[in-house]
């Protein structure tokens, strides 16, 4: 366990700070890390997804052609595994070989010929900031401080950490420190709204207090059976949600139904304070109308919630808000993201201004 952290002319290249933003514009990394020590290697499948999640990332590419490694591609990844253990953030790499002639690169610099790594910088789908190994930027692909001073130049510091149930439970439940915690599934489509959509543009905009940690439960042991099965019903993840007070099979106060993804809360001394569970929602129709029937914000539990008094359930919702969709046969009747997104920004808004801000 860890500590508690293109084509673009070449002569260009000779400048670091070439494409850097004054420092209020600058990127802000999506994702931190309080359980890795290391660089984390892509395939070309899970490279493609982080960036089209929208996710705001640091990126080296090594040449894995040759059977030796490059000298100067061992050195920069021992200098990424100490940036990652120093300074808590998440950095990828991922081999050429990964990219075929067609792929889609987002800006990347594939080389053809040679063995340089590169570093880069992706936000919001594409590269904003590119290096590539040469005599004139060495420090930054040989020491940390040289890393570092790039990275600050170009990039703010994370402010979602990725936790486990180990690191996470030591915390709640012995150390009892404070803590603002979101769970997802890496999975699920309302995390996949919720996090672009809200979570990742509030970070961009605010400087927080508190540090939002992250912790993905589609995982083995959790979500997931040995061989990578999903079982919402498996008896561990269930123990899990109710452990966590995400379910109301221990607290009828803050949990909510069998529990869902995805949930943001807030603890202090070892005790649930608040809770904020996004989308989630049951809709049916009811004397011509779509409601909703069923939501973590009814009146009761808004009662108990400090951050919004905003209630959900036994809502109307307009017309052209639920669309028919086809599949194998049956209709699916769906609430359009950007509708029930008009709904629950603003509340998790709230949440955010009143435990992170």
């Amino acid at each position: 366990m860890k500590k508690i952290i293109f084509l673009l002319p070449l002569i260009a290249l000779n400048t670091l700070g070439l494409t850097g933003c004054k420092s209020s514009n600058k990127s802000r990394i999506t994702y931190g890390t309080l359980v890795e020590s290391a660089a984390m290697e892509l395939n070309y499948s899970s490279f493609v997804n982080h960036v089209t999640s929208d996710e705001t990332m640091l990126i080296a590419v090594y040449d894995d052609y040759s059977s030796v490694p490059c000298g100067c591609w061992l050195a920069f990844k021992g200098v990424l595994n100490e940036y990652v253990d120093t300074y808590d953030t998440r950095i990828y790499y991922i081999g050429r070989s990964q990219f075929s002639d067609d792929s889609e690169r987002y800006g990347l610099t594939i080389l053809a010929d040679g063995t340089q790594p590169t570093f880069a910088l992706i936000r919001n789908q594409k590269k904003v900031n590119e290096y590539i190994y040469s005599n004139s930027n060495k420090p930054m692909f040989e020491s940390l401080d040289g890393l570092r001073n790039v990275v600050t130049r170009i990039a703010r510091d994370p402010e979602f950490y990725y936790v486990d149930q180990t690191y996470l439970d030591n915390a709640l439940f012995t150390t009892k420190q404070n803590v603002v915690i979101e769970y997802v599934w890496n999975s699920c489509d309302d995390c996949k709204d919720c996090l672009p959509n809200v979570m990742f543009p509030y970070a961009e905009k605010n400087e927080c207090s508190k540090k939002i940690w992250v912790i993905d439960l589609d995982v083995p042991g959790l979500l997931q059976d040995a061989n990578g099965n999903k079982d919402k019903n498996r008896e561990e993840y269930k123990t899990f949600l109710a452990n966590h007070h995400m379910s109301n099979v221990l607290d009828t106060t803050f949990g909510y139904d069998r529990g869902f993804v995805p949930t943001i809360q807030i603890w202090e001394n070892g005790e649930l304070k608040d809770m904020s569970v996004y989308f989630n929602d049951a809709y049916e129709q009811v004397n011509g109308k779509w409601t909703i029937t069923r939501s973590y914000y009814s009146e009761d539990r808004v009662s108990n919630l400090k951050y919004t008094n905003t209630v959900l359930q036994g809502l109307e919702l307009p017309d052209d808000a639920i669309t028919d969709v086809e599949y194998q046969g049956t209709t699916y009747h769906i609430w359009d993201k950007e509708s029930a997104r008009s709904y629950h920004k603003p509340i998790l808004e709230a949440f955010l201004d009143m435990y992170v801000k």
